[in-house]
C-alpha cells in the first residue's frame, strides 16, 4: 500500500482535542493510558498465558519456532482474548476514561478480542508477518452511522521499522467516494477487505508502549508490517485490542452470551455489543489437553464484562 503524510495525531488524555480529531479524522492516539510499570505487568501476564498455551518460553527464543509456537503469520492470538493480561489492560482506569470521554457515558462494556503478537522476523524470515491489509470492520451500507470506536494498546514501540496499524484519514466521513468505489460491499457483512492492488494510501499510526490507538470502525484501516530492521530478541509486536461501548447498546441476550463466552474462553469481535456475531471474528482454538480456567476478575473488570 502507498503511505500518506503523517499529521499531529497524538494527544494527552486530558487534552480534549483528541476527541475532536477522532471525530473529524477518524483516528487518534491517546498517550500513556498505561504507565510503563503497567506495560511491564501486562507483558508478564500475557507471556504467562502464552507459556501455558504453547511450548514457547519467553526467555528462550529457540522455543519460538513453529514446533513449539505455531503463531499464524497475522499474529492474531484469539486464545489470549480472556487472558489475565488482556483483562489487566481493559481494567486500567485511564483506558476506561478514554472511552467514557468518547461516549459521554460511564457504564461501559469491553470488547474481548484477540491479542496481536509478531515474532522478530529479522532473526528468522519464517516469522515474517503477513497482514490482512486495508479493510473495514463495519459495513458502510448496512451500518452507516457511528457504531463502535476500536482501539489497541501496543506494548512494544510502533515504528516504521516494525509496523502496526495504518488508517485512511477521513474515510469514515468521505462517504460518496468510498460507496461508489466499493459498491460490492453492500450486503457483504462487516468484514470488507480492499483489493490487494488497491492504491489507497494508508497512514501508519506510530505509538509508544502504553498508548491507546483509536479509530472509528467506519475508518478504512489494517495492519502493515514494517521493513523488519529491528533489534533484540523480544517480540517485535505485542498489542492488545480493546473497544468499549455503553452497556445500553447491548441486549440482554448479548450480555448473557458475553458471560458464557468469558467462562468458556471464547474470543469475540471488536464490537462489545454484538457478542462476536459479525463476519471476520476469529475463534480461539486451544491445544488438545489444555484445560481453560477463567481468570478471577476484579470488580472493575467484572463491570466491563
Amino acid at each position: 500500500m502507498m503511505s500518506c503524510k503523517a499529521d499531529n495525531y497524538s494527544f494527552a488524555l486530558e487534552d480534549l482535542a483528541w476527541v475532536e480529531h477522532l471525530r473529524d479524522e477518524g483516528y487518534a492516539v491517546v498517550e500513556g493510558v498505561a504507565a510503563l510499570s503497567e506495560v511491564a505487568e501486562a507483558k508478564r501476564l500475557l507471556w504467562r498465558s502464552i507459556e501455558e498455551i504453547t511450548a514457547a518460553k519467553e526467555k528462550d527464543i529457540k522455543t519460538w519456532d513453529d514446533d513449539d509456537w505455531r503463531l499464524p503469520a497475522s499474529g492474531l492470538m484469539p486464545e489470549l482474548a480472556q487472558s489475565a493480561g488482556a483483562w489487566f489492560l481493559r481494567g486500567l482506569p485511564r483506558v476506561r476514561s478514554a472511552f467514557s470521554m468518547i461516549w459521554g457515558a460511564e457504564d461501559l462494556i469491553s470488547s474481548m478480542d484477540a491479542v496481536i503478537c509478531w515474532k522478530p522476523w529479522w532473526i528468522s524470515e519464517r516469522w515474517t508477518p503477513r497482514t490482512e491489509g486495508l479493510h473495514l470492520d463495519q459495513n458502510p451500507f448496512q451500518k452507516p452511522g457511528l457504531d463502535c470506536v476500536q482501539g489497541m494498546i501496543p506494548l512494544r514501540p510502533v515504528t516504521p521499522d516494525i509496523g502496526g496499524l495504518e488508517v485512511v484519514p477521513r474515510s469514515h466521513v468521505e462517504k460518496d467516494e468510498w460507496m461508489a468505489r466499493y459498491a460490492w460491499m453492500d450486503g457483504a457483512g462487516d468484514w470488507c477487505p480492499l483489493d490487494r492492488n488497491d492504491s489507497t494510501a494508508g497512514l501508519l499510526l506510530e505509538a509508544r508502549p502504553g498508548d491507546l490507538v483509536l479509530w472509528d470502525s467506519r475508518t478504512i484501516h489494517g495492519g502493515i508490517a514494517g521493513n523488519g530492521k529491528g533489534e533484540g530478541t523480544e517480540l517485535a509486536r505485542m498489542s492488545c485490542t480493546v473497544a468499549m461501548v455503553p452497556r445500553a447498546k447491548a441486549s440482554a441476550d448479548v450480555l448473557r452470551l458475553r458471560v458464557e463466552g468469558f467462562r468458556e474462553g471464547r474470543a469475540f469481535n471488536h464490537a462489545p455489543h454484538e457478542a462476536g456475531s459479525s463476519t471476520g471474528t476469529v475463534a480461539a482454538r486451544f491445544p488438545r489437553g489444555y484445560v481453560y480456567v477463567p481468570v478471577d476478575l476484579s470488580p472493575e473488570q467484572r463491570a466491563l464484562l
